[in-house]
């Protein structure tokens, strides 16, 4: 159930950040303090989006 939940605030937090990064309008994104393309930052944080979203449904289909 605390897995479940940490899954769901994770999703929402990479839904915010990917949402938030359209509505500022800048062309680079910092990560672990690395710059980079922000187009490869959306990626990055769609690609967190997807693993975290494969571990929520597989979890939910053991229980």
């Amino acid at each position: 159930m605390k897995s479940t939940t940490i899954s769901i605030i994770g999703m929402v937090i990479a839904i915010i950040t990917i949402v938030s990064t359209f509505i500022k309008g800048n062309d680079t994104g910092s990560l672990f303090g690395f710059e980079m393309d922000i187009w490869m930052y959306r990626l990055v944080w769609l690609a967190l989006f997807g693993v975290i979203l494969n571990g929520y449904l597989k979890e939910k289909k053991n229980t």
